[in-house]
């Protein structure tokens, strides 16, 4: 008898204290989730174009250097050279060398950048042209990064640049 009230006893301080564990855990969870999201809150999520946001970026003709590894050169019938242009709207307007890109991108902080929405007009053209390769800049790339004053670049990560640019000044 005495042995089965110190089982019994045993057992219930045993699943009481597996209890509380539980509500520990469970604790621990939640103010996991409430510091991660105060840290959403805190940190702004991809923003529009700001005065403080991209100020070199925007507004300044950039000539295509070079895609993908590809040094940009114009062939023999094209008239416009490649080129990126960022609008205060947060519209994109590019050149691929026969036709003309159209789209949208939202400036992030440390130069974090989201391009999307791109359309495009479609010449034939008797030249091999850079839109193909430029629309997958502009679709993959997630940064910029600005070599001297004069110099951009579009990056993935810590991979090779995927587009080079100059700033040409009017």
């Amino acid at each position: 008898m005495k042995t089965l009230i110190l089982l019994t006893s045993i057992s219930i301080l045993t699943l009481g204290a597996c209890k509380n564990k539980k509500k520990l855990v469970e604790k621990k969870e939640v103010k996991i989730e409430e510091s991660a999201a105060e840290q959403k809150t805190n940190s702004a999520p991809m923003a529009p174009f700001s005065k403080d946001l991209g100020g070199e970026l925007v507004g300044k003709y950039w000539k295509a250097i070079e895609i993908i590894g590809v040094p940009v050169e114009m062939p023999e019938g094209m008239t416009q050279e490649p080129f990126l242009k960022f609008n205060k709207d947060g519209s994109i307007k590019a050149h691929g060398g026969c036709n003309s890109i159209f789209g949208n991108y939202e400036l992030g902080f440390k130069n974090f950048i989201e391009m999307n929405e791109f359309s495009q007009t479609e010449m034939e053209c008797s030249f091999t042209s850079f839109e193909k390769s430029f629309i997958e800049v502009l679709t993959y790339g997630k940064q910029y990064v600005f070599i001297g004053e004069d110099q951009l670049q579009i990056i993935v990560g810590k991979r090779a640049p995927l587009a080079k640019f100059k700033a040409v000044y009017f």
